[in-house]
């Protein structure tokens, strides 16, 4: 087997689906040993609290799984050169409104124990709801736990929210398919102020406005109180199967 340049475990608190690390998250952690822009590909949901191994392909990076032979595929983070789709800023205010609209409880929330967007008391409150106008928003602060002593905020909380904040777009409709992240890429573009009130918005981006067939497009963006962008992300959704 290839000699791994590096070893990413996801604990448990870094939960997205029951029982599987969060999309965002997880990519970031792969991301984070990469020398340019990656986008990443989601293979197969992530295990908790496993020694997952990072192998080094050509400029392909491989999150992988050594506990099976051959070792089985979590992610493949390829370069890229960003070309996020851009989106209309909205206010923080109008990004908190829309949090009211988030009508999902633990009857219908897919993820309830997601470290970002779930319903339990220390998760990031990721909650968008609509803002009317076909988009979903959310206002979000990044998480004092994030922070470290020099004042940087980890990337992955930026990386975890987005993906939530897009997944809500795409599950807009409660009634509609459950879906999960296939493919992810972001793009920091001003330092995470770790004081600062962001707004998080979600759109379908320059793909398509609604499925096609098990397949669907999205993007999300943060925005500072300025209306100025400072992250944003591309991403590519499949609905489960129904049998």
């Amino acid at each position: 087997m290839t000699t791994p340049v590096a070893v990413v475990r996801i604990p448990e608190r870094f939960q997205g689906p029951p029982g599987k690390g969060q999309g965002g998250w997880t990519a970031s952690r792969l991301a984070a040993h990469a020398d340019v822009p990656v986008t990443v590909r989601l293979a197969a949901p992530t295990p908790l609290d496993v020694d997952l191994h990072v192998l080094r392909t050509g400029d392909a990076l491989r999150l992988v799984d050594p506990r099976e032979g051959p070792p089985r595929l979590i992610m493949e983070a390829q370069p890229w050169t960003p070309d996020v789709p851009d989106t209309a800023p909205v206010s923080i205010e109008a990004a908190a409104a829309a949090r009211w609209g988030f009508d999902r409880g633990p009857a219908n929330h897919p993820a309830p124990l997601c470290f970002s967007c779930g319903l339990q008391p220390e998760a990031m409150g990721v909650h968008a709801g609509p803002l009317g106008d076909g988009r979903v928003a959310v206002d979000w602060r990044p998480p004092a736990w994030a922070v470290d002593a020099t004042g940087r905020v980890d990337p992955g909380v930026v990386w975890g929210a987005l993906d939530c904040v897009a997944g809500w777009y795409v599950g807009a409709d409660a009634e509609g398919p459950l879906a999960f992240t296939a493919q992810y890429a972001v793009e920091i573009v001003r330092p995470i102020e770790p004081d600062a009130r962001y707004a998080i918005v979600g759109w379908q981006g320059d793909g398509a406005p609604d499925w096609e067939g098990r397949k669907r497009t999205a993007a999300s963006a943060l925005f500072d109180a300025a209306g100025r962008t400072v992250a944003r992300a591309r991403s590519f959704w499949i609905a489960a199967r129904g049998d």
